[in-house]
């Protein structure tokens, strides 16, 4: 299965956040979005960082309740791990495994375009051990 599967199964709604807002509107932005994670895009295609509920952690450590006058661009990660669409399923698991990241952003062309996080791939997969065992059960069912 590639990439462009699973954001057409998923939907290529990308929750995003502006650079210039302050650490505040990211948190109410995460709510209304029901988001783990936002990319951070002044064009909603050109990406310049991702911020995460662990960032916001890691800056309430580093910063305490000032934090949330912090503008996005200090708490966020610059160098932002992306996949093409155009890539296989198992690419999105290595880079998280080997980056430990939950999100990554997909990219056509250079350009954002979806965004996988580990739940969307919990999801695929149980769906996919569903349809295995269906399968299974018919053909063992029809060959009695």
């Amino acid at each position: 299965m590639t990439v462009r599967k699973l954001i057409r199964q998923k939907g290529d709604f990308v929750p995003v956040i502006r650079s210039d807002v302050k650490l505040q509107d990211v948190i109410d932005q995460l709510e209304v979005d029901n988001a783990g994670a936002l990319v951070v895009t002044d064009d909603n295609q050109t990406i310049l960082g991702i911020i995460s509920e662990r960032d916001i952690a890691r800056g309430l450590k580093t910063y305490g309740r000032d934090v949330l006058d912090k503008p996005v661009r200090e708490l966020m990660i610059h160098d932002v791990i992306t996949c093409d669409i155009s890539e296989p399923l198992n690419r999105i698991l290595e880079l998280m495994d080997e980056h430990q990241i939950h999100y990554v952003p997909i990219t056509e062309r250079g350009s954002l375009c979806g965004i996988i996080n580990m739940l969307d791939l919990t999801k695929y997969r149980l769906a996919e051990i569903e349809l295995e065992a269906e399968a299974l059960k018919s053909y063992v069912v029809g060959s009695g």
